[in-house]
């Protein structure tokens, strides 16, 4: 079964709700999802969100330029670390 990558982005951010809903948004435009809700806000107010999703690099920076990413971070999960597969770039 082939997978797709996880993603930690970190993200300008509004008011938490509005924004986590306009992130679930862009990510299904570019078939990637928000993770159940997975956002999250630093001390000094950085949102990070959980994303699955996009799988190619392509669709990976149409992704993050429209989020506007300040960081991207890729992972593997556990089997597919076990199985030999390295995560997507990170930047």
């Amino acid at each position: 079964m082939h997978r797709v990558p996880y993603h930690w982005a970190r993200i300008a951010s509004s008011p938490p709700k509005q924004r986590r809903n306009e992130v679930a948004e862009i990510c299904r435009r570019h078939n990637a999802k928000l993770i159940h809700n997975q956002s999250f806000y630093d001390k000094d107010g950085n949102l990070f969100v959980l994303i699955d999703g996009p799988d190619n690099e392509a669709e990976q920076q149409a992704l993050r330029d429209e989020l506007a990413a300040f960081e991207w971070l890729g992972l593997v999960d556990a089997d597919e670390k076990e199985a030999g597969k390295h995560p997507p770039p990170s930047s």
